[in-house]
């Protein structure tokens, strides 16, 4: 398949149809209207898996992520079952291909957004909607979407989302801007997560977010066992909790590192070094969390190992 920006509207800036980082291949598909689909990313109660990120739904409207975190969990997904859909791109490493609707300005169109009014939609699950070459399109979808009542969890870890605070600030009541953050390691950061922005300007987003006006949450995770990049996983995570009590996002979310995929090997590849067996991890590193974020008058979620 090879790299297009066919279907791109005039409107949207030359700089989001062309910019992916060197070494990052694109392409195009079509995607099926309406954009926004079930998702199993909310409340038990609502017949999720616990995590409340949305009211039951989701919007994805990007294949693949330029990021290049190692640990993503999503890459196994296209890898077994969106071959026959995307094509062979989709088999180069994690972060390393994009691929764009051609259709999709006339999916936002088709996209019947009153029929969401009040519900709480994650954007995005299987990609960050504020890389680069989305950033436009983000925008585009949200201008469609919040005048008709649709509430989001914008999940992101980038800085581009400040951009449209202007917007998300004129429907602060839809709203919820969470940030991920795995470490405050920078030069384990750079290792695990190629293309994201180092976590300070991630914790810059909350700040900027909070003094807007607008409902905030934080994702602490991955967090990773002890490494020989990193060898203190408590300390770090207390670094990062004492972080973010000083910003006071609204929702505090945590999880550690778990295998999917081909995870484990990327990471494995990046540190050189073999990621400890992380038997009973989970468990330990929970009770930290919930222990430091008592000693700052916080509380927060920690999602579990399924």
């Amino acid at each position: 398949m090879q790299a297009s920006v066919e279907g791109i509207p005039h409107h949207v800036p030359a700089t989001a149809r062309t910019h992916l980082p060197t070494g990052v291949a694109g392409g195009t598909y079509r995607i099926s209207p309406p954009l926004i689909k079930p998702s199993r990313l909310t409340s038990k109660g609502k017949g999720g898996v616990g995590k409340d990120l949305s009211d039951g739904w989701c919007l994805n409207f990007a294949v693949g992520c330029s990021h290049g975190c190692d640990f993503c969990y999503v890459d196994e997904i296209f890898k077994r079952f969106g071959r026959k859909r995307y094509g062979d791109l989709v088999l180069k490493r994690w972060g390393d291909y994009m691929l764009i609707p051609e259709n999709l300005e006339q999916a936002i169109q088709e996209t019947p957004w009153q029929k969401w009014k009040g519900q709480e939609v994650m954007m995005s699950s299987t990609h960050d909607p504020y890389v680069p070459v989305l950033a436009n399109w983000t925008r585009r979808i949200l201008e469609s979407a919040l005048p008709a009542g649709v509430r989001f969890c914008i999940q992101t870890r980038s800085f581009l989302a400040t951009r449209d605070f202007d917007l998300l600030t004129e429907y602060r009541n839809q709203v919820r801007l969470q940030v991920s953050i795995a470490t405050m390691n920078a030069d384990f950061a750079t290792s695990i997560e190629r293309r994201v922005p180092p976590s300070e300007a991630r914790l810059e987003i909350l700040r900027r977010a909070k003094r807007a006006g607008l409902e905030t949450g934080v994702i602490l995770a991955p967090i990773f066992p002890p490494m020989d990049a990193r060898p203190d996983a408590d300390e770090d995570l207390k670094e990062l909790i004492e972080a973010i009590a000083r910003i006071g996002p609204d929702h505090v979310y945590g999880e550690s590192l778990h295998p999917r995929g081909q995870n484990l090997r990327l990471v494995e590849e990046d540190l050189g070094q073999t990621v400890p067996a992380t038997d009973g991890f989970d468990r330990r590193i929970a009770r930290a969390f919930h222990r430091h974020l008592a000693n700052v008058g916080m509380k927060g979620t920690w999602w579990y190992e399924h």
